[in-house]
């Protein structure tokens, strides 16, 4: 019998008996009796791989994911939303507050302070028997002050226009809504239960057990910059149009404005309207179409006090010239006008004013400014108003870096509002504007309006903790 001759198997590599006879998996063809295309070389497909019992060797199935559960999907969501860096947080501790800013915000305030105990310990005296009086009531409300300022450095001011359920209903507002209606709410409320400063002065106080009386016009107008901030900021796209730019603000100015009419409170208007109009042209509106309606507006004031010469309004333009009426109408500013020209160039010294003794009116309130030119001169005076412009550049410069619109129109608004009213206070007591009865922030006395002024700068930090500062 003939031998079959075996190919040698190769070198380093030992031949596998195969007593079954089996076909050997590197010589396997389909069933055709053609290679498989897929395995040209022959090697053995893994679907067709058997076990040694001649069973086929069944594949593992992935097994159907489990759907996650409510919990697990609302797990996820919350620990998304912890990383999500613009998450709109009510506390956040993330950024560094403007040290600049803030170092400007606590000169003005020891500085102010000092100045309303110099200027009003003398009538303190002799209303109360107590010369600190004045210091004393306005000491507590800057503390108060101070504590909000620092946890507001802390508050997320974004949440300002964070929408927000009303007790758990479908019905979705914000803060900046809630606070503009409460406040005209409580500027309404004057007309009722209002409490007049003076014998036959206007209704602006209300009533409150703690604290006496406070004056809801100073809420008002933080509500108004708050609310227009978050109303440009989202119809920031349609600004350029008439309805959402001019038509729509406007009619929402008139009633704010409504609110307060019968509180004859010119300056808080004054205030307002003037804030309201740069907050709109900051927000892109047509100036094409909004500038034929501030001239309007300037008519239709020209016409209320010049034409129709309604007393109030006429007797402040008429007595803003402190040598017209000396003896009676233009009497406080007759006075200021002596105290700011008696101090010179160097001041008489600290608490060496002799016009705070009973000689200018309202001397810790409106016309402190008169009071510290006296003591410190001109340079003193120069000093204050180079702060005041200080601290409106640095505002302005945290609005131009702030994060989002929201930041800069807030920052913007709060800014051009508190130094308004500074250099509208320097103007009446150096007799350049009629006398519209606006304190000096910082200096005035008035606890409510100091917390305030304390409150808006918390706000102010609050967003160059977020601004991309240099």
């Amino acid at each position: 019998m003939q031998q079959t001759r075996r190919n040698p198997a190769p070198r380093g590599r030992t031949r596998q008996p195969n007593p079954q006879g089996r076909t050997n998996p590197q010589n396997r063809q389909s069933p055709q009796g053609r290679a498989n295309p897929q395995n040209p070389q022959g090697q053995p497909n893994p679907q067709n791989r058997q076990n040694p019992q001649g069973r086929p060797i069944p594949r593992n199935k992935p097994k159907p994911a489990r759907k996650p559960t409510p919990a697990q999907i609302k797990q996820a969501k919350r620990e998304k939303q912890q990383r999500d860096p613009n998450r709109v947080r009510f506390f956040s501790l993330d950024g560094k507050i403007d040290v600049p800013m803030l170092v400007i915000i606590m000169v003005l305030l020891v500085f102010g302070i000092t100045m309303m105990f110099s200027a009003g310990h003398a009538l303190s005296y002799q209303e109360t028997g107590n010369s600190l009086y004045y210091v004393l009531h306005q000491l507590p409300a800057a503390g108060l002050g101070l504590l909000g300022m620092f946890a507001l450095t802390l508050f997320d001011y974004r949440f300002l226009r964070h929408e927000i359920r009303l007790f758990k209903t479908n019905i979705r507002t914000t803060l900046a809504h809630i606070l503009l209606a409460a406040t005209m709410f409580l500027n309404f409320l004057t007309i009722f239960i209002g409490i007049r400063a003076e014998i036959g002065g206007q209704k602006r106080w209300l009533p409150m057990p703690i604290i006496g009386q406070f004056q809801p016009s100073d809420f008002l107008k933080v509500a108004v910059v708050i609310f227009f901030a978050y109303y440009i900021h989202k119809n920031f796209d349609k600004m350029r149009l008439f309805f959402y730019g001019i038509a729509k603000p406007v009619m929402i100015l008139a009633m704010i404005v409504l609110s307060i009419i019968s509180q004859m409170h010119m300056s808080c208007m004054l205030i307002i309207l003037m804030v309201f109009a740069v907050m709109l042209f900051v927000g892109g509106v047509n100036v094409k179409e909004a500038l034929p309606i501030a001239l309007a507006a300037v008519l239709a004031v020209y016409l209320v006090i010049v034409v129709f010469k309604v007393g109030y309004f006429e007797d402040r333009i008429i007595f803003m010239d402190p040598l017209s009426d000396p003896g009676d109408g233009s009497y406080q500013n007759y006075q200021s006008a002596l105290a700011i020209g008696s101090g010179g160039i160097w001041g008489k010294g600290f608490g060496n004013s002799s016009q705070k003794y009973y000689y200018l009116p309202e001397a810790q309130n409106d016309f402190v400014f008169a009071i510290l030119v006296e003591e410190f001169g001109l340079v003193g005076g120069v000093v204050v108003i180079l702060l005041f412009l200080i601290f409106t550049a640095r505002g302005f410069y945290i609005a131009r870096h702030a994060e989002d619109k929201f930041g800069c129109l807030l920052a913007t608004g709060i800014t051009f509002m508190t130094g308004l009213q500074a250099f509208l206070n320097l103007g009446v007591t150096l007799c350049c504007i009629p006398n519209t009865g606006v304190p000096l922030p910082f200096f005035s006395y008035g606890g409510t309006a100091l917390m305030l002024q304390l409150w808006e700068m918390g706000l102010l930090l609050s967003i160059s903790k977020r601004a991309k500062l240099s």
